[in-house]
């Protein structure tokens, strides 16, 4: 049964319009409350949207001085952590837009009680009032963050065992071979209570996991089909990723 639930959506005509769109979103968040706390994703779907955002900066159109940052997830028990999600976001973000090492809450991956670290993260979530704005990726199997299919959608900062789908795909981001295992990762329910959400998904690549979000239930199988349920999310696309859908955004 094809969902009459159709978030809102933004094509764009490719990529970099795609990453310009999920970069503006981000900045208006932060202009409204210039102390928002911001999570974002660690990936190459979004390090054109953070070249825009530098860009805006260094053009004096956006301050991210007083904004205050919580990392969306991490990976476990890796051997080397050279090119773990925080290398990438100081190497994309963090870095090059000059953001204060004291504004930036890490994952401690080395926490001898990880249940208690998952804790401390949440509370530095409660304790702001909640996140302001979350960019998010949806991965092949319709991961958010580190929420493996089958996730709690009630869930809050969790060690997540991670899917087979994600341990294959996940290599793309380190130069050789390297065991995945585990992530700690926000929970789905902090993305819900969220007060702006983007989803931003590109490349034909990502075709038919939009596919599968859109022409289904909202349902812990496809953790990406949560953002049907968040009234203030935005599911940002290039015009490759939204090719299977045309008929549903039509209507």
């Amino acid at each position: 049964m094809i969902t009459k639930m159709i978030p809102k959506t933004i094509v764009c005509e490719d990529f970099a319009a795609m990453s310009l769109e999920s970069a503006k979103l981000m900045a208006s968040a932060v202009k409204a409350r210039p102390d928002a706390l911001l999570s974002l994703a660690a990936g190459n779907t979004a390090i054109e949207a953070y070249r825009c955002l530098k860009d805006m900066a260094d053009r004096g159109e956006i301050d991210f001085s007083k904004a205050k940052f919580v990392a969306l997830d991490e990976w476990l028990d890796l051997k080397d952590e050279s090119e773990n999600c925080i290398s990438f976001m100081f190497k994309n973000f963090y870095g090059p837009l000059k953001i204060p090492r004291e504004n930036i809450t890490l994952f401690d991956v080395h926490a001898d009680d990880l249940q208690k670290e998952c804790s401390r993260i949440d509370q530095v979530i409660f304790d702001h009032g909640g996140i302001d704005f979350v960019l998010l990726g949806a991965g092949m199997n319709g991961h958010l963050g580190l929420n493996e299919p089958g996730s709690d959608f009630n869930g809050y900062t969790k060690v997540a065992e991670l899917d087979p789908v994600t341990m294959q795909v996940g290599q793309k981001y380190f130069s050789k071979q390297t065991a995945l295992t585990r992530g700690i990762t926000l929970g789905i329910r902090h993305f819900t209570e969220s007060k702006n959400v983007v989803l931003q998904i590109g490349t034909a690549q990502k075709a038919d996991i939009v596919e599968k979000l859109y022409r289904s239930e909202p349902t812990p199988n496809i953790p990406a089909t949560v953002i049907k349920q968040i009234p203030g999310a935005t599911v940002v696309l290039d015009r490759d990723a939204a090719a299977n859908i045309t008929d549903l955004l039509e209507k």
